[in-house]
């Protein structure tokens, strides 16, 4: 048995998970306390932190539930190698198929990948054009990651995407189903090819 300052193995890494553990709650508390000079002195480190995989709201409770729903769709130009044609593929909803996937399992990479693209979402239709900016990269990366292996024999060289927001029906409206409130569109401009890495990759749901 391995002993370190006079500490058995499974009791030192025993004090090491508590510690990590220790921080993060640390980090998590603060993150959640109302606005104050030192949380503005390090919110970008905390956002840094925090931002996909710890996020978290109170948007399941009153005043302001939930009150809509977003998806990504996204298209893309095929290059026909034969003659140089380029031909636009039809609209493919992105999020949708990850969605339902992981339903069932909520520890998976389409939960990981989803948070990414939620996060890509709500930059995306933000009016700060920095903000704006980086969302549309996220975006731009998730969809020609999804497109790449939705269409593996094609040429891809650019894509569009699109954050299609469903309000909810408000309360007087409340017999009505989600389908038939009115969708919101929010597009891109044609955007150049550029799928997540190799390694990132391998977690994409096929």
């Amino acid at each position: 048995m391995v002993k370190r300052f006079g500490i058995s193995g499974p009791l030192w890494w025993a004090l090491l998970l508590v510690g990590v553990l220790a921080v993060h709650f640390f980090i998590t508390f603060w993150y959640l306390t109302p606005n104050n000079p030192v949380k503005s002195k390090w919110w970008d480190s905390l956002y840094a932190y925090m931002d996909p995989l710890f996020t978290q709201n109170w948007k399941l409770f009153a005043p302001n539930p939930v009150s809509q729903h977003q998806d990504v769709w996204a298209k893309a130009r095929v290059k026909n190698p034969a003659n140089g044609q380029v031909q636009e593929t039809d609209w493919q909803n992105i999020t949708a198929p990850m969605i339902q996937e992981k339903q069932p399992k909520r520890i998976s990479s389409e939960d990981r990948i989803l948070r990414q693209i939620n996060v890509g979402a709500r930059q995306f239709r933000s009016k700060d054009p920095k903000e704006k900016q980086e969302g549309e990269w996220i975006l731009q990366r998730s969809a020609s990651t999804a497109l790449g292996q939705a269409l593996p024999d094609s040429h891809l060289s650019q894509v569009k995407i699109r954050v299609v927001t469903n309000l909810f029906p408000r309360f007087q409206d409340r017999h009505k189903g989600d389908d038939e409130t009115p969708l919101h569109f929010q597009e891109s401009g044609w955007l150049e090819y550029q799928p997540a890495d190799a390694s990132p990759a391998k977690e994409w749901p096929e």
